[in-house]
């Protein structure tokens, strides 16, 4: 395994556990003690991980940005499943935002059962899937971000004002429970926010690890989406707000 793949399941380990010691990832990974500490050291350089009492642990995510090779692999089949539940909002010739989340993304690949789609998109990731479907992609430019592969800044959002779409499908890292959606990210939180102005419909997917959880940045309010997609049913003291669920 290469150094790469075997941090990648390192962070993968430490989302699901939270703490791991070196011993317990050295004979996960079938790596000798001392590749594991200096992977460990890498990952801390990098602020995505803390060491302590013989092994690791992981940074609070919706706090800090950590990288979407890390990302893709955490709730896979949630976010595959409510992508499915987002699909059957979109019409053929519809004009979509999609955003740079890692749950977002999968929609990209379930795009191609429509006929005569356009995307315009911030996500690397997305024009790299929408390219094989010979689906309309226009990409926005601008900063890039290099752990999320998102693009960002003064120049994404001036080419996203040039769009009217018919609906915007965006995720986030966080979700309290007084119904705000939150996140880490300005930049990102700034080119959702433009999204938002320029279309007709917005979609938020989260799956319920992210629910009771806040970050950083005031993305937007329940109240204020038309549909929220999510693998289990709002907590009752949400409700109220009305807003259209899709489970």
């Amino acid at each position: 395994m290469i150094k790469d793949e075997r941090q990648t399941e390192i962070m993968s380990i430490l989302q699901e556990k939270q703490y791991a010691s070196v011993a317990y990832l050295s004979k996960k990974l079938y790596a000798s003690l001392p590749t594991i500490r200096r992977d460990l050291t890498m990952l801390e350089n990098k602020g995505y991980v803390k060491r302590s009492h013989g092994g690791a642990m992981i940074i609070d995510s919706e706090k800090v940005e950590i990288p979407v090779a890390f990302r893709n692999t955490k709730h896979m089949n949630e976010k595959i499943k409510m992508c499915k539940l987002a699909i059957s909002l979109v019409n053929d010739n519809d004009v979509i935002f999609l955003d740079a989340s890692t749950t977002v993304m999968h929609i990209a690949d379930l795009l191609k059962t429509k006929e005569n789609i356009t995307v315009i998109t911030n996500s690397i990731q997305v024009c790299n899937i929408l390219y094989k479907h010979n689906i309309k992609v226009y990409c926005t430019g601008g900063y890039l971000i290099e752990n999320s592969l998102a693009f960002v800044g003064k120049r994404a959002e001036e080419f996203v004002s040039d769009f009217r779409a018919d609906i915007m499908f965006f995720s986030s890292c966080a979700f309290d429970n007084e119904g705000f959606v939150t996140d880490y990210s300005e930049l990102e939180t700034s080119v959702r926010k433009t999204m938002f102005k320029y279309a007709k419909k917005k979609v938020f997917l989260c799956d319920s690890s992210k629910f009771d959880k806040s970050s950083t940045f005031n993305v937007i309010h329940l109240k204020d989406l038309d549909h929220m997609i999510s693998d289990v049913a709002l907590p009752e003291s949400l409700r109220k707000y009305q807003t259209k669920q899709i489970i």
